[in-house]
């Protein structure tokens, strides 16, 4: 594919289906890099609150999304599960995600810790739009939640439908970083960069109680480790003191960190303040 600065339009998104992106010249390869001054964010945060207490409604399952094909990909592991689509009905759900879900790069993908991806229904609407048009799932979401589900605290426990009537249990574990593999998912040579810019890129869920999932379950907040570290204020500014702050309400045991939060995390919390 020739290199691709900035046309939104559909061919572009469904040529990347087949195309593995090796002709894509990216801009930026990674949102968030270890080892650089506030991981590419400012560094300042503006004080903003988590909106959300416990036992508050986050929102409502809008989508359930799971693998429809395995898409070629230049990257090291040869193939992406970007590519996902809505699934009718009740949708089960283990340890490690949805069970008829995949992955391609299962070294930066997946597992536990990254079990489940959800992004606001609002942001898929959005990208649906500046892309000319794509279903939900396209964006390798397996949750589209009708409200803000950035705005939850790192390392919060969440709901999905009711547990004790067979739905989930979850903790919030981190933030996706947009990468290259998303880059070639969509054909924009731009796409880490545009995808960042609005700091809603969706979070992750590591499932503590499995069960079934649908469209209309609620998402509630069991508890908040209330260090007030929402995960989009982590991802816009990476802020030494929220790094500090996340770190202390570890010690204290009223959060876990994941280890793929936890390294810039750790990165960050002696950085001056930009």
């Amino acid at each position: 594919m020739a290199e691709m600065t900035g046309k939104n339009t559909a061919n572009t998104v469904e040529a990347a289906l087949s195309d593995d992106g090796s002709g894509l010249v990216l801009t930026r390869e990674l949102a968030r890099v270890l080892g650089q001054p506030h991981a590419g964010a400012d560094g300042r945060h503006d004080d903003e609150p988590s909106p959300f207490h416990d036992g508050d409604l986050v929102g409502t399952v809008s989508a359930v999304c799971t693998v429809r094909r395995m898409r070629p990909d230049a990257g090291p592991a040869g193939v992406s599960a970007i590519y996902k689509g809505v699934v009718d009905g009740p949708v089960e759900v283990g340890r490690t995600g949805i069970v008829t879900d995949k992955h391609g790069d299962s070294a930066h993908h997946g597992g536990t810790d990254k079990a489940l991806y959800a992004m606001s229904a609002a942001e898929q609407r959005h990208w649906s739009e500046e892309l000319g048009g794509i279903e939900p799932g396209r964006l390798g979401e397996n949750l589209l939640i009708e409200g803000d589900i950035d705005d939850v605290e790192i390392g919060a426990i969440l709901s999905i439908g009711d547990p004790a009537a067979g739905g989930l249990r979850v903790r919030v574990t981190g933030v996706r970083n947009p990468c290259a593999t998303f880059a070639r998912g969509v054909g924009r040579a731009d796409w880490v960069e545009v995808f960042s810019e609005r700091n809603r890129v969706g979070v992750y869920l590591a499932v503590l109680a499995g069960g079934v999932i649908q469209a209309g379950d609620e998402v509630r907040v069991i508890s908040s480790p209330g260090h007030r570290v929402t995960c989009r204020r982590w991802f816009a500014h990476h802020d030494p003191r929220d790094a500090q702050g996340l770190l202390n309400s570890e010690i204290f045991g009223n959060c876990v960190i994941a280890p793929f939060t936890k390294k810039y995390v750790r990165a960050a919390a002696h950085e001056q303040v930009g």
